[in-house]
């Protein structure tokens, strides 16, 4: 008998499927405090030593995900995560055991152990694998779940195998002709609702990963085992091995675009060139919507590797050239996505300078019409993913911000940012611009509106006839971007006209 009795308790009323009943799962009795109890012994810690049951990880567990490519059939799986915690104290390891074959599914190996200090009382139903052995229906990265319900012949399901620890009859599985393993019978309740376990103890289960008995195929998707910790669900994602790309064209498919240079980009992945044989692609929700917008980049990644450094950048194409529009401070922190991750961010992109609080990404006010690139650092093939997309929307005007006062002297106009503590102050800057012959630097609208070129935006407006020099009283942050930390002038190029820059402490 492989059941461990006397580490277990079966509720009474046990429903078919764990999660089938309505409301939040049934609250557990806390396990005992010996230290409270008069007369009992303060139990040891838990033991230091790993019980053969618990099931042994290896590369990046609590965020990575276990990778199997199938024999039988042209697909790929991916689980994750494959450790968790809950706050009941109990920790779940899961991974791929074998892929699937003519002889046998695939299959997972899990453990849970208790990690407290005293007995615990867990709720198996949601604890996938050991609770929620069916799945919700697959769907695509960037659609939300449905929860269409766990007898949905859509679904996976994990099938336990005899060589589980807490299973007598485990149930029959059969491979279909066209390639893919069923269950043979009904899906029931084959594990406990709830399971006991002494301090460090953990029980071990082997599940064999099918379809419903009476699905069809095995359709690409994440499909779902609800529960887990923190809301994030026990997942499977499947994709076709030899086409893991996206399964549709872009709108932009064909055209021929500049690199983007710097940090990299030149040889970014881009969606509209991306076909069915790319594992990595970023997927814009809309190529083209007219301002203000939000769109959201989702990136994929269909390989079996972690992925990463990621940070997102914006760029828009104006005269043959992308222009960076940032951010332009990139801290040193590298984001990773594991195999069947998925990472979005969303740009919020308007005309106006007014506050568009974005609930995700950046908001990036100040966009005129247009073609604008967005870029991740992430791709299997590239240091970068990138996506373009069409804002619709009439040119940007170069406008000081709020609070500038300016007076003009003959051909000279002068330029007060609330900043400035009247030349006394520690970073008070003067920040004098005139009309220069050339530059090699080129800046477009949508770059100088960006608070980094504050300095022109200032003083680029107050260019009337007559005008031969503005100058800037402001703070030390004017000249960023601007004029290089070792040098006292700059040049750039503005629609056409070049401008000399020169700064000093005071006037």
């Amino acid at each position: 008998m492989r059941r461990r009795a006397l580490l277990t308790t079966i509720a009474s009323g046990s429903a078919l499927l764990a999660g089938c009943a309505a409301g939040e799962p049934t609250e557990t009795e806390p396990g005992t405090d010996p230290a409270t109890e008069p007369g009992t012994e303060t139990p040891s810690p838990t033991p230091q030593s790993t019980p053969d049951a618990v099931v042994e990880l290896e590369g990046n567990a609590l965020f990575g995900a276990s990778v199997v490519e199938l024999d039988t059939v042209d697909r790929t799986y991916a689980l994750s995560p494959m450790r968790y915690r809950t706050e009941s104290g109990a920790e779940i390891r899961m991974r791929f055991d074998a892929t699937a074959t003519a002889d046998h599914p695939a299959r997972i190996v899990a453990s849970v152990q208790n990690v407290e200090r005293y007995p615990e009382q867990f709720d198996l139903d949601w604890l996938p694998p050991f609770g929620r052995t069916a799945s919700e229906p697959p769907r695509e990265h960037h659609e939300r779940l449905m929860g269409a319900g766990l007898r949905d012949e859509g679904g996976l399901v994990l099938a336990p195998t005899d060589n589980h620890d807490l299973v007598d009859d485990p149930p029959a599985v059969e491979r279909g002709a066209d390639g893919y393993w069923r269950l043979a019978g009904e899906i029931t309740r084959w594990l406990p609702e709830t399971l006991t376990l002494d301090p460090g103890e953990a029980v071990r289960g082997e599940y064999a990963v099918v379809g419903h008995p009476e699905g069809s195929g095995r359709p690409t998707g994440v499909y779902e085992f609800l529960g887990g910790v923190d809301g994030e669900d026990t997942s499977i994602t499947v994709w076709q091995t030899s086409a893991p790309g996206p399964d549709e064209a872009s709108r932009f498919a064909g055209e021929s675009v500049p690199a983007i240079g710097g940090d990299g980009e030149a040889g970014a992945g881009w969606y509209h060139t991306a076909d069915a044989s790319s594992g990595t692609y970023l997927r814009p929700e809309s190529e083209r919507a007219e301002l203000p917008a939000g769109i959201t980049f989702q990136f994929v990644n269909h390989t079996r590797e972690e992925l990463g450094c990621g940070h997102w950048y914006v760029y828009k194409l104006h005269d043959g050239q992308w222009f960076d529009l940032g951010p332009y401070v990139r801290t040193a922190e590298c984001r990773m996505v594991p195999p069947a991750g998925t990472k979005s961010w969303t740009l919020h992109a308007y005309r106006g300078g007014g506050d568009l609080p974005p609930e995700s990404g950046r908001a990036y006010p100040f966009l005129g019409g247009g073609r604008y690139a967005v870029s991740v650092g992430y791709g299997a093939e590239s240091s970068s993913s990138t996506a373009m997309v069409e804002l619709v929307g009439e040119p940007i005007e170069i406008v000081p911000t709020d609070g500038v006062e300016a007076d003009r002297d003959g051909s000279t106009v002068r330029v007060t940012t609330p900043e400035w503590e009247g030349g006394d102050g520690e970073h008070d800057t003067t920040l004098s611009v005139t009309r220069a012959e050339d530059a090699e630097e080129t800046l477009i609208r949508e770059q100088v509106m960006r608070p980094w070129y504050r300095g022109l935006r200032n003083t680029l407006p107050f260019f009337e006839a007559g005008v031969d020099e503005v100058r800037l009283r402001s703070g030390d942050g004017v000249t960023y971007g601007l004029i290089g930390h070792d040098e006292s002038t700059g040049r750039v190029r503005v629609d056409g006209q070049a401008y000399e820059l020169s700064a000093s402490g005071t006037e």
